[in-house]
């Protein structure tokens, strides 16, 4: 269809088009791709000059063309991994009733994301429960990806996906030059009209806006470092949500700050991790270098067994979390891993249990290789992995790499579906 066609709401693919389309997709499981993912969230945002601030392309696909492929999936048992959406068109039960198999075989369908969500408490019980129900009676093949830690966004100036839940956000953040960012957050009719947005108790949202929980963490003015929105507001004698645009005004990018999402109750998390419709997952850190870290989310997941365990609770089993994290996953994508057997790939982690404790929390910035400009954010845990193996070759030990990790053959492969 092209990038154009793709993000335009009227387009509609010719036959000959979708037959193209089913045609890279079988061209890609053949290849060994797992499946096919699908983005219907409008939050996420193309980049670029051509179509900058229009949604991603299948955003503007319609459900005809989602069965299509879906069908090309379950034939083939693959996964089709889609993110739902929270804004218009609430399609939770459309997307449960293509993972469906009553009468045919079910489609394995994992979705983005179950969380505790503070702005939607109690959503993750329902969806839970809902994607139970399906699973068990409907004969579904659902799973959810999920983290085992709490949501935490990490953010410069307004550069986080939550603005763009509505149009006054995405509209700032289409502003690449700040200078021109900075005049657009002057002019009264914008402000108001991002306060009328911000304030909608009706429009869905994925982040809970209470400018009295985000802590700034960096600012050219040291006075402000350590404390909330409402509270630099209240002492100023403003609205907060004026406070939270004059900072943005005032200092732009280097304005830094942090938030939590999600995840931030114990026994609502425990909930989450223990699910039988949950993969444990779910970092998308790679696409958020600035935001988030969650790389190290496995040694979470183990964190909270040997928690529970001090406290005399049995979360899991030591064994099924590690499972959880491993071949469970391995067994649904069906990659040809996650299990120590005769025969099979050597992958092991070794993991030091008594150091699985607050040192998880640290974070720190590094430079992105190849790239000395960007610093990206990453959790550093020397002490909790003494040891990795890849293919039975030791890659990292004692807080080293291996001599010649990264430059010889030998060490990682592609892994292909075995279905």
């Amino acid at each position: 269809m092209g990038l154009g066609r793709s993000v335009d709401e009227m387009a509609r693919p010719t036959d000959a088009e979708l037959a193209e389309m089913t045609g890279h997709l079988n061209d890609a499981l053949d290849a060994g791709y797992l499946g096919m993912s699908f983005n219907t969230l409008p939050w996420d945002k193309l980049d670029g000059d051509r179509y900058r601030s229009r949604s991603t392309p299948s955003v503007y696909a319609k459900w005809k063309e989602y069965r299509h492929f879906a069908k090309v999936l379950r034939a083939r048992d693959r996964v089709l991994q889609i993110v739902p959406d929270l804004q218009g068109r609430v399609n939770m039960m459309t997307i449960a009733a293509m993972s469906t198999g009553l009468g045919r075989k079910p489609l394995k369908t994992m979705v983005i994301s179950l969380i505790d969500s503070v702005a939607l408490r109690g959503m993750h019980r329902v969806a839970g429960e809902g994607t139970r129900f399906a699973n068990r009676f409907l004969n579904a093949d659902m799973r959810w990806q999920s983290l085992p830690l709490p949501f935490e966004l990490w953010v410069d100036g307004l550069e986080v996906p939550v603005m763009e839940e509505f149009g006054a956000g995405t509209e700032a953040l289409h502003e690449t030059d700040l200078n021109t960012r900075r005049q657009l957050l002057k002019d009264p009719e914008f402000r108001a009209k991002f306060r009328k947005q911000w304030t909608n108790k009706f429009a869905s949202k994925a982040w809970h806006r209470d400018l009295g929980e985000p802590r700034i963490i960096d600012c050219p003015d040291a006075t402000l470092v350590g404390r909330s929105f409402a509270n630099v507001a209240t002492e100023r004698g403003v609205d907060a949500l004026d406070c939270f645009l004059d900072l943005q005004l005032e200092f732009g990018n280097d304005l830094r700050w942090y938030t939590v999402v999600g995840n931030d109750r114990l026994k609502e998390l425990e909930y989450v991790v223990d699910h039988p419709s949950v993969l444990i997952g779910f970092s998308d850190a790679g696409a958020h270098l600035r935001n988030m870290a969650y790389y190290d989310f496995p040694l979470h997941l183990l964190r909270l067994v040997t928690q529970a365990q001090r406290e005399g609770r049995e979360l899991m089993t030591p064994e099924r979390a590690v499972y959880r994290l491993t071949g469970e996953i391995a067994d649904y994508l069906g990659i040809d891993a996650g299990h120590l057997e005769v025969g099979k790939r050597a992958d092991i982690v070794v993991v030091d249990p008594d150091t699985l404790d607050d040192r998880l929390d640290k974070i720190a910035e590094e430079d992105m290789v190849g790239m000395p400009e960007l610093h990206r954010l990453v959790r550093r845990h020397d002490d909790c992995v003494p040891a990795v193996l890849i293919n039975g070759r030791i890659a990292w030990h004692e807080g080293t790499f291996a001599d010649g990790f990264g430059d010889r053959k030998g060490y990682g492969s592609v892994l292909r579906s075995t279905f």
